[in-house]
């Protein structure tokens, strides 16, 4: 029997950069070096205005594994995509009848920016291009190239002094508020547990204090929350966070897991599932 394993989040559970390294994708190579024969699929919604007949589109892989498969884990997880747009996803998770589904969400919505983000309140001297909810946050890596590595960290170095300055003037807020994002959250793991499938709700990673001031402290309030609504949804929580050690398995950006800490959290979310 084929079983089904779906997998829902941001740009953490999607990977960055052309190789888009994640727990995901790490969990795959790890599961099938135990002897079991995994696909992986990844999917995510189109830009609008591609084709109006086309809702979603493969996310630049299908790793098929050689002969029948036992077990397919869906990856549909986004980039820049925030928990609202997983209700899209609810029609294909019912028709795959999915035994599992795992949540790892709050991080791109808790991460504490500064208030102009929300009220459009921005000084004269930002340009507008620096506007957007994630357009100063700090890159994950720089270019080998060394003009393109000169360009891209000079760059860098003037958003974080700016964001920085920013947050300093005036409180930040999170892109989402957390009533509003606990009432996404329980309406989703009301839906998924009415299609009578497993739900694992992973805990939020920690961050750089450093390049994120503010958002260490909000993650603590996010993840009592989330241990909360799956407590009172039937779900099941899970801190794996706890079992990392090392900013070394993060990337400069402080935020996402590079390949080495997308490696651990594979081993640690392999040694719960199995």
């Amino acid at each position: 029997m084929v079983r089904n394993w779906v997998f829902l989040g941001d740009s953490l559970t999607e990977g960055v950069g052309s190789k888009r390294l994640s727990h995901v994708a790490e969990l795959v190579k790890q599961l099938r070096s135990s002897g079991r024969n995994v696909h992986e699929f990844r999917l995510r919604h189109v830009e609008n205005g591609f084709n109006r007949q086309i809702d979603f589109n493969v996310a630049g892989l299908m790793n098929v594994d050689a002969g029948p498969s036992d077990l397919w884990l869906w990856n549909l997880a986004c980039e820049g995509q925030t928990i609202d747009s997983d209700f899209g996803w609810l029609p294909l998770i019912a028709a795959l009848r999915p035994e599992l589904v795992v949540i790892f969400r709050g991080s791109l919505e808790s991460i504490v920016r500064p208030a102009m983000v929300a009220d459009g309140d921005w000084p004269w001297w930002v340009p507008h291009s620096w506007r957007g909810y994630a357009a100063m946050d700090p890159r994950c890596y720089f270019s080998t190239t060394w003009w393109r590595k000169a360009k891209q960290s000079s760059v860098d170095a003037l958003k974080q002094r700016a964001r920085l300055k920013l947050l300093q003037a005036r409180p930040g807020k999170p892109l989402i508020d957390l009533d509003q994002f606990v009432s996404y959250q329980t309406q989703l793991l009301q839906q998924l547990r009415a299609l009578g499938t497993r739900v694992l709700v992973l805990g939020l990673l920690p961050v750089d204090p450093a390049c994120f001031p503010g958002s260490s402290e909000h993650f603590k309030t996010v993840n009592a929350r989330l241990k909360e609504i799956a407590d009172a949804e039937g779900a099941e929580f899970f801190d794996w966070a706890s079992s990392l050690n090392g900013r070394d398995l993060f990337y400069r950006d402080g935020f996402h897991p590079n390949a080495a800490g997308a490696e651990s959290l594979a081993r640690i979310l392999r040694e719960r599932l199995t």
